[in-house]
């Protein structure tokens, strides 16, 4: 879990054991590199302000990694929720299907 420190404070609660807070973009990104090519993680989550800071180099990142671990955006602290939907997008790349929800 990688996130602003209110977040991961909260995961870290609800017993997620490995978290980074987001302090310097160059430190977070050195160390998303490490979890993606950590074959014992599975998913990773990325709060949604933290993956639009890290822009384009996270993209590079992204576009890199392997099938696993999965990269998944989600709200921060604020409730704060991204322009573009990651899961519904990675479903339609995926699946080839949309996701409708509501």
């Amino acid at each position: 879990m990688v996130g602003d420190e209110e977040t991961v404070v909260g995961f870290s609660l609800a017993g997620v054991q490995v978290l980074h807070v987001h302090r310097q973009k160059k430190e977070t990104l050195e160390r998303i590199r490490a979890l993606l090519s950590d074959p014992s993680v599975t998913l990773l989550m990325i709060t949604s302000s933290v993956r639009e800071e890290l822009g384009p180099e996270l993209e590079l990142l992204v576009r890199e990694k392997r099938l696993f671990p999965l990269l998944l955006t989600i709200p921060d602290h604020r409730g704060y929720f991204p322009a573009v939907d990651e899961l519904e997008r990675l479903v339609r790349r995926t699946a080839g299907v949309q996701v409708v929800i509501g």
